[in-house]
């Protein structure tokens, strides 16, 4: 995911979360076709950060992920170019059922 982020440097804040949405969907596709993940959430803490909450099931195993991101913006308004600074995919395993 990263690697398409650098490749558009400079992107619009607020077409930032739609992006993420598609390469994290993409990237699961791609890595199991057996795994289904579904978007739930999202919420900005502060200008630059996105957090987006998924579900997701692999026979019979359903669990849930967060993804944290936050981006340098080089403005303060919502359309303002930024640039990745960091991303973390977080698994809780109380979240995990079997």
């Amino acid at each position: 995911m990263t690697s398409s982020f650098e490749k558009n440097k400079g992107m619009p804040f607020d077409s930032v979360e739609p992006n993420m949405r598609k390469e994290i969907e993409s990237w699961f596709a791609g890595r199991d076709k057996n795994i289904l993940v579904k978007f739930e959430k999202s919420s900005g803490r502060r200008p630059g950060e996105i957090e987006m909450t998924y579900s997701g099931a692999n026979r019979g195993a359903h669990f849930k992920f967060t993804v944290d991101a936050i981006f340098t913006l080089t403005g303060q308004a919502v359309n303002s170019p930024c640039y990745l600074k960091s991303i973390n995919v977080n698994v809780d395993k109380r979240d995990f059922l079997k």
